[in-house]
């Protein structure tokens, strides 16, 4: 026992955060992101011994994550919409950490793509997040939702397209 959990410690180590993060896009609300989060460790911890390849450990953990998120929603049967319940907070503290974002002109136009983000539905705005924001690979994302790398790709366009839309023609994005 004592082996599984310092195993199950050292690999939740190297994705804690990209964990947390995932959890904030996913619930949109720190206290919702933070019971999704506890759930997954402790069902994850439960089942570690399922996982054939330790090096396969994130993929498994955050799709794991995604499935609990995925079994609430189903049970609510319905998708909290983040701006109206503290969406400004939560919008901020995704932006924590991104340095370069300064002045009020530039705050208001993360604002503006983080609310058309929120309004995109899950099964493309999570591409969309791990991809541009994450940095995650085709691959990878691929691996964490359980979808083939082509269907990746079709709505990671679709997200992007569909955010332009919501962004309207006179958005522009600059570096």
């Amino acid at each position: 026992m004592a082996v599984r959990n310092a195993e199950f410690v050292a690999h939740y180590e190297e994705v804690h955060l990209q964990a947390w993060r995932l959890a904030l896009y996913l619930c949109g609300r720190r206290e919702d992101a933070e019971d999704l989060l506890a759930e997954a460790i402790a069902q994850a911890i439960r089942n570690i011994d399922k996982l054939r390849d330790s090096t396969r450990f994130r993929p498994w953990f955050l799709r794991l994550m995604r499935n609990l998120h995925i079994d609430h929603l189903r049970r609510r049967k319905r998708q909290l919409d983040v701006a109206d319940f503290g969406g400004d907070q939560i919008v901020w503290e995704r932006l924590g950490r991104y340095p370069t974002i300064s002045g009020p002109q530039r705050r208001t136009e993360v604002r503006t793509v983080f609310r058309a983000l929120d309004r995109l539905p899950e099964s493309l705005r999570l591409p969309l997040v791990l991809s541009a924001l994450e940095g995650y690979s085709v691959k990878e994302i691929s691996e964490i939702m359980g979808i083939g790398q082509g269907t990746v790709k079709v709505r990671i366009h679709r997200a992007r397209k569909k955010l332009m839309e919501f962004l309207g023609d006179d958005f522009e994005v600059s570096d």
